[in-house]
């Protein structure tokens, strides 16, 4: 062993200088901070990159309008109004305080470090979802767009991250039929019979049980079939829905990641409606699921199942995307004609109904916002699609509609609390006159009964002195086209069954035949149709007192999806 003192090394000062600029330059910037999301006590927040906690309250389409006022159908023009569009944003940032975010279609470089949430409109370049979203093409389009865009806005300061599209179609059974329609060779077609097959065990004997078609095999099957009623079809169509989602939601995460790995993804935007499956297929893709969702009535009441059935399936933060509400008394003569959103008939009442919508939206702990539609009023006669809506804060001259933003400029945040909002001792509460018009005035708070687990409808309870009523709202949309003739049949009609005490009645609904009910002599029920149908049943007789036992069944979608109720309510 060398006992001798180690010589140092001669040191070359140059060559340490060297390496350390060439270390200096190699080594990678650490990166800023980003918009997340978490959740805090049972409750969850946007986080900002400063690690504040923000609850988004968003306005769309911050932008300056219309270049100029067109005479025959006046609508806002801030350059217009203010001589030029630096002289607009002047104003309208001071109309935009009352908000934190910049929702869809907003022209975020006028106010520069307000966050922002862009609409990257992916699958809408390549006409998605009924063009083939398996097409090495379409998705070459989807790409391109994605790059194109996110390249411009991952380094802009406010961004807190991507919505991949706008309402776009997930109707099941057009989309199943589209697809069978595509050319055989195409990748989009290969996919659905490649499901088809799974599904009915590769033996298209199986596959005419359920359907009626002329094709003799699955290589010669076309979109020219029809359901059979009271068969397990819808069933298949389904795992075709949800294989096709997944595809969608899988893709868009993909090309998002792409170019930017690090802000949020935030969904696709529901239309006011989604499917269970479809909104379970995005929970890997996404880092919030969105929806554009107004009151479900104009006194701004809401359903209790929409929203929490969405974080149900997703287990993700809700974003609500748009919401509105319209007054016939407006100073942009919109007519508020094109259906669709609701109404009430002056300002007064508008500022309202918004503020028991906010304070119901803000006290579900894992909503982390919500996007008003829009900074301005729609033109006197409407948008090119014909929507003539007083949708805005300020009318199409730029006021302010003072009530309204009274509303916004007092929103608390004082209810964000881990507990959802639920009805843990539901009583049988007081019918409201318009019992039977409408399920606007029912004590929905009271009066909703709780399910055995989350689903696609609310069921309501009220009475009067001699009557017991039974309310129903249910995301049920049924497409009749799939069906001989275009008519849904009674087998696959929409049908709910239930108890309240020794009470039990049948509703069967849905399509174009009458409402049926059975099972108790003198009920009646009115019917209120749309993509969320409304019932109201009128019960005559005793309403029974004490514990009541309420139980029952809904079955929807060709009893392919059902939900259920089984617990005791109040009524002393």
């Amino acid at each position: 062993m060398d006992r001798r003192s180690p010589v140092a090394p001669k040191v070359d000062r140059k060559m340490i200088t060297a390496l350390i600029a060439m270390s200096a330059i190699a080594a990678p910037a650490a990166e800023s901070p980003v918009f997340r999301v978490k959740p805090q006590d049972g409750v969850w927040w946007l986080i900002k990159p400063s690690g504040e906690r923000m609850w988004s309250l968003g306005v769309c389409c911050t932008g300056p309008g219309e270049d100029n006022v067109n005479p025959k159908n006046p609508g806002y023009s801030g350059p217009a109004l203010y001589g030029t569009k630096a002289a607009w944003a002047k104003v309208a940032k001071k109309q935009l305080q009352p908000f934190n975010t910049q929702g869809g279609w907003s022209d975020q470089e006028y106010f520069p470090g307000m966050p922002f949430t862009p609409v990257l409109h992916l699958g809408a370049y390549a006409k998605a979802p009924y063009n083939d979203l398996f097409d090495p093409a379409n998705i070459a389009i989807m790409d391109k767009a994605a790059k194109d865009q996110i390249s411009k806005l991952k380094d802009v300061p406010g961004l807190i991250g991507y919505f991949s599209d706008n309402e776009l179609g997930w109707w099941r059974e057009s989309l199943f039929t589209s697809y069978l329609s595509l050319p055989n060779a195409s990748a989009g077609k290969q996919e659905v019979i490649s499901i088809l097959r799974t599904y009915y065990r590769d033996q298209f004997s199986n596959f005419l049980n359920d359907w009626d078609t002329k094709s003799t095999s699955f290589d010669t099957l076309d979109g020219s079939l029809t359901l059979r009623p009271g068969t397990s079809g819808m069933q298949a169509v389904i795992a075709w829905q949800t294989h096709l989602t997944r595809h969608y939601y899988r893709l868009m995460n993909r090309l998002i990641r792409q170019y930017d790995s690090r802000h949020l993804i935030l969904g696709d935007r529901y239309a006011q409606f989604y499917y269970l499956n479809v909104a379970q297929a995005a929970r890997p893709y996404v880092d919030v699921i969105s929806t554009n969702y107004g009151a479900e009535w104009n006194n701004g009441d809401t359903s209790k199942f929409f929203l929490e059935s969405l974080h149900a399936a997703t287990q993700k933060p809700v974003l609500i995307t748009e919401f509105y509400m319209a007054a016939n008394q407006n100073r942009s003569a919109n007519k508020n004609s094109s259906g669709g959103f609701p109404v009430v008939e002056t300002q007064r009442q508008r500022a309202d109904a918004v503020g028991k919508y906010l304070a119901s939206i803000i006290s579900r702990p894992f909503v982390i916002g919500a996007h008003w539609f829009q900074f301005y009023d729609e033109p006197t006669h409407g948008r090119g699609d014909g929507e003539n809506y007083n949708m805005g804060v300020v009318d199409i001259y730029g006021a302010p509609y003072e009530e309204l933003y009274k509303v916004f400029t007092g929103v608390k945040l004082g209810s964000r609390h881990g507990n959802p909002v639920v009805n843990s001792a539901p009583r049988i509460p007081a019918a409201p006159k318009s019992v039977t018009a409408s399920l606007r005035d029912w004590d929905k708070s009271l009066g909703t009964v709780p399910p055995k687990a989350s689903g696609f409808a609310d069921l309501i309870l009220s009475q009067d002195a001699g009557n017991l009523y039974v309310g129903l709202v249910a995301m049920d949309f049924m497409d009749e086209a799939i069906y001989e003739g275009k008519t849904l049949p009674d087998a696959d009609r929409a049908d709910l069954n239930v108890r309240v005490g020794k009470v039990h009645l049948r509703v069967r609904f849905g399509g174009k035949n009458p409402v049926e009910i059975t099972g108790v002599a003198g009920a009646t029920v009115t019917q209120i149709a749309g993509i969320k149908s409304q019932l109201m049943i009128k019960i005559p007789g005793a309403v029974p007192r004490g514990p009541v036992k309420v139980s029952g069944a809904l079955l929807s979608h060709a009893r392919a999806e059902r939900m259920e109720w089984d617990t005791t309510v109040q009524n002393p």
